[in-house]
């Protein structure tokens, strides 16, 4: 059987399907599972994944609908299933698994914005349970190809580090003069698609926090992590912080991931790189206000989740509306939270 896997928006979305995949190739290992990848950072997530067989690069959205669709047709009929993966309440999503033309369209009905979305388009569907996380709600899934649930197991998340990665930090912690340093992350920054900015923890509040990490922690360094988007916020903390903070600059995600990989400890907003030390086994603390941790918190065993559990939080749910604050408090689940919180889940998880 030729498996396509849709592409999905985020980093922490696709390694979030990586417990899926591990479980259909372990029942299904003469399947041929390739993943579609619509960004060079979720491409990179998947890099190295032994249960991807062929993983594709196509950036659809710098393309253009002319150029993606031809795309598309030219692949049409080259998959007997397709899978859409939790989340993908998009019409776009389903329009490119109906026109691949897989006799078998795998995914989930939605609870919200469903048939707006196309949703139907899929003819092998379960519904979205609000109670799951998107982990669970993807092993859900291989149930519709005949994988008892006895056999679906509740694996990590899975990332792959290469040799020549483990090399280049080595490299970096050398040069920086970190190599016997306590180390811990910050991801100050976040998506700002869908307004997703607003997900972000106030960032002199992220440099209260770093400066009682160095107080209170010998020999400790904090490393700011964050894509291109998140540069300015990364180069005020460490400006305001001073000595003991670097803001990590790095040309791919490879390498970013390759030098979290030795923190002992990662403090994030609800992100793709909260996903992606979940992955690699890094203690997270995960800030979040507007989000749901049941449905998108970090899958490890090793993290603590800090939020105010405001009445009316969470309040974001999936669908393709921008992030809002619809009870017009200014997201003051965010701007509200105080470090002291956040400081103590976090030495509980240092101290572990």
């Amino acid at each position: 059987m030729r498996v396509g896997i849709i592409p999905l928006y985020g980093i922490g979305d696709v390694l979030m399907t990586t417990p899926a995949l591990r479980v259909l190739k372990e029942n299904y290992p003469d399947w041929e599972i390739t993943y579609l990848a619509m960004f060079r950072s979720t491409y990179q997530a998947l890099l190295g994944n032994p249960d991807v067989d062929h993983l594709i690069y196509f950036p659809f959205l710098k393309q253009g609908k002319v150029e993606s669709l031809r795309y598309i047709l030219s692949m049409r009929g080259k998959f007997d299933i397709t899978i859409n993966f939790f989340p993908s309440n998009r019409s776009e999503y389903n329009i490119l698994a109906y026109l691949l033309g897989a006799p078998k369209r795998i995914g989930h009905r939605y609870l919200k914005c469903d048939k707006r979305e196309l949703n139907f388009l899929k003819n092998i569907t379960i519904k979205e349970d609000p109670e799951l996380h998107a982990v669970e709600e993807n092993l859900r899934l291989l149930t519709l190809l005949d994988i008892p649930e006895e056999r679906i197991h509740r694996y990590p998340l899975q990332y792959f580090v290469a040799e020549d990665e483990v090399h280049f930090r080595e490299s970096f912690l050398r040069e920086k003069g970190l190599e016997n340093h306590v180390l811990i992350g910050f991801h100050p920054g976040s998506s700002v698609f869908k307004n997703h900015i607003k997900k972000r923890w106030p960032r002199d509040k992220f440099v209260e926090l770093a400066k009682r990490f160095l107080a209170d922690i010998p020999g400790s360094r904090i490393l700011l992590f964050g894509g291109p988007e998140d540069e300015e916020v990364k180069d005020y903390i460490a400006e305001k912080v001073g000595e003991g903070a670097i803001s990590v600059k790095t040309e791919t995600l490879r390498e970013a991931a390759a030098i979290m990989s030795r923190c002992s400890l990662f403090v994030t907003n609800d992100s793709g790189l909260m996903h992606l030390a979940a992955a690699l086994q890094v203690p997270v603390v995960a800030i979040f206000g507007p989000t749901n941790p049941r449905w998108v918190g970090p899958w490890t065993e090793q993290k603590r989740i800090v939020r105010l559990n405001l009445p009316c939080s969470p309040c974001f749910y999936y669908s393709p509306k921008p992030m809002s604050c619809p009870a017009g408090l200014d997201f003051a689940c965010l701007k509200d939270l105080p470090v002291d919180m956040v400081y103590k889940a976090s030495m509980e998880l240092l101290n572990a």
